[in-house]
């Protein structure tokens, strides 16, 4: 076997295969299913929610009239027969007339994976994304309103971007560039977003890009924002106003990442204040009253109500975890039902600490207990002799209890990352020796599972090239964390190339979509418990973390999720006596993984 077996098609490929199976559908209602869900791989309400209301109305009626469904013979085809981009506004074209069969009512498919509806006699309507015919609805006996309901959704969409776009032209021209700024800070420091506002895209991700990120800078000519801020707002557009109004709102609703919560939805006004009130609701908070404000004050005053009603609920206690769907980037925080309690540690695991500190964690081991007995794990593992292999005791523990966690969770890997050397980050270094930190001054320990190592048969140089590939990603993680992690990001040298440390865990399918690493080493589904520990006094978030990951089969569930976190909370002990010790690490590096692996 070869690491290229492990290598996935990719979003790309996916979108491709679901427009080509939608195709083979003689019913409107299963093409739009498997467009909108890309053959099952995007949950269907976020699949949905990706449309403009008009569309969902539009479709909606398909599937309750069994409306037939007739592929596109040549999809790249210019599907616009009609008039103008923008008459699908004016009522559907013949919807009402001509068109009574419904020919030429056309359902497309984006190259984000979005499903279009562009209505008989009309042109799409450019949202910035490449698209693919899928084919014609096919009506039996076609709604006389269906033009009229059409017409009528797009003007209630119109009529509430242009409220929050005279409210946003109406504000102080600072007060707008601050939350241009505040945009534009939050997108560059944070995992790529796509968002919808009407038949607009806005994103960051490779070349869907209008927005900073990765792939462009903060002050790019190609950049929405750059545009916006040296505009008037009055001469916006309604949809850039939307999109500048809601995206503040919800990064100032709890976490900057909130955004990624709208990933592959329309973000509209509506959809946000609900979304808001329901999360202030989970949280145990008080829906503030807003009716009479106009929509944009509205949604700042729930975002507010909902960032002080998520700290209390953090305050007393409560677990939150992020559920992800990697083909759609969508993510939605959840909130455990009760926190994970020692019981749920994996027993591989458990009796592997105990058979190493000499005896078991106590049964609901206080925070001080379980705190001492790592101790007295880490105390033992240091008394011991390297095993082959490693070059200290303390590295080949670590390998050993992330292979233990890979088998006892059924995964293909389990690893770790962090720091090398915790006295590199002390305050005691200058600020320019931590700035010129490297990647390779972190380490990722990579454990195979047994049956994933056998997988490589006697290609152990594919297995090494693999287990490597990993590392080096983890390695980088910590590397671009670390300002944030340790609070250096106002600092003076300072590296401006970092992201938001991660607090909360992450249960993560279909993966292997648009991230190239991802997509080469067949990263399908994944759970992510970030680690932090004190130092000098402070605590330090997302400086360590565990990841499980599988390249195949079955997703992961919330049980495993939760032993997860029980292990990494296990494993955030370990890291606290090692660094308490001045532990260093030096293996799982390149070079040890062919070394080691026999590649």
């Amino acid at each position: 076997m070869t690491t290229m077996l492990l290598k996935t098609p990719g979003f790309d490929a996916q979108v491709t295969a679901a427009a080509a199976r939608a195709r083979g559908c003689s019913l409107a209602a299963d093409a739009i299913r498997i467009a909108a869900t890309l053959d099952g791989m995007v949950p269907e309400q976020v699949g949905r929610a990706a449309m403009g209301l008009g569309e969902r109305v539009y479709t909606e009626l398909a599937e309750s009239q069994a409306a037939g469904f007739v592929p596109s013979a040549d999809p790249a085809a210019d599907p616009a027969a009609g008039p103008s981009a923008d008459a699908a506004d004016a009522g559907a074209g013949g919807a009402d007339g001509a068109a009574a069969d419904g020919a030429g009512d056309l359902l497309m498919l984006t190259e984000t994976g979005r499903l279009r509806v562009v209505p008989a006699g009309t042109r799409p309507a450019s949202g910035g994304e490449g698209a693919e015919a899928l084919g014609t609805l096919k009506w039996q006996s076609r709604p006389q309103s269906l033009g009229r309901l059409f017409a009528l959704a797009r003007d209630v969409e119109r009529l509430q971007f242009e409220e929050v776009h005279r409210w946003l032209a109406q504000q102080d021209p600072d007060a707008v560039r601050r939350r241009i700024d505040a945009a534009s800070h939050a997108l560059v420091h944070m995992a790529p977003v796509l968002l919808y506002v009407g038949d607009r895209c806005y994103s960051n991700l490779g070349r869907f890009s209008n927005l900073p990120g990765r792939s462009m800078a903060p002050d790019a000519e190609g950049s929405v924002l750059t545009v916006l801020r040296r505009t008037p707002a009055a001469q916006w557009s309604p949809e850039d106003a939307v999109f500048v109004v809601c995206l503040h709102a919800l990064i100032s609703s709890g976490s900057p990442v909130r955004a990624e919560e709208f990933n592959g939805v329309q973000l509209a006004p509506d959809l946000l204040a609900g979304f808001l009130r329901e999360r202030i609701g989970a949280y145990g908070a008080e829906v503030p009253e807003v009716a009479g404000e106009p929509t944009g004050a509205a949604l700042d005053l729930l975002a507010a109500a909902c960032a002080a009603g998520r700290a209390r609920l953090l305050d007393r206690g409560a677990v939150l975890y992020r559920e992800i769907n990697g083909a759609s980037l969508h993510k939605r925080e959840r909130i455990m039902p009760e926190a994970p309690s020692w019981d749920e540690l994996p027993r591989p695991v458990a009796d592997l600490l105990a058979e190493t500190a000499g005896r078991p964690l106590p049964a609901g081991a206080p925070p001080a207990a379980a705190a001492a007995h790592a101790a007295e794990v880490v105390g033992q593992v240091v008394r011991q002799a390297a095993p082959a292999g490693f070059t200290t005791p303390y590295e080949g523990f670590l390998h050993r209890f992330f292979a233990t966690a890979a088998d006892a969770l059924d995964c293909d890997v389990a690893m770790g990352r962090g720091p090398r050397s915790v006295a590199a980050l002390h305050s005691t270094v200058p600020a320019e020796a931590r700035v010129a930190l490297a990647t390779r001054d972190f380490y990722c320990c990579v454990a195979p599972g047994r049956d994933f190592a056998d997988r490589f048969a006697q290609d152990r140089a594919a297995l090494a090239r693999t287990l490597s590939a990993y590392s080096a990603r983890m390695r980088y993680n910590t590397w671009h964390y670390l300002p944030h992690t340790m609070s250096w990001t106002e600092q003076t040298p300072r590296r401006d190339d970092w992201f938001f440390a991660p607090m909360t865990a992450d249960i993560t399918n279909w993966s292997d979509q648009h991230h190239t690493g991802h997509v080469t080493f067949g990263v399908r589904h994944a759970l992510r418990v970030p680690l932090g520990i004190v130092l000098e006094g402070a605590y330090r978030p997302g400086l360590y973390d565990l990841r499980l990951l599988r390249t195949s089969g079955d997703e992961f569930e919330l049980p495993e999720l939760r032993a997860a976190m029980v292990t990494g909370r296990m494993q955030a002990l370990l890291h606290q006596a090692a660094a308490d010790r001045g532990l260093e690490v030096g293996d799982f590096d390149n070079g040890w993984y062919r070394d080691f692996h026999g590649a």
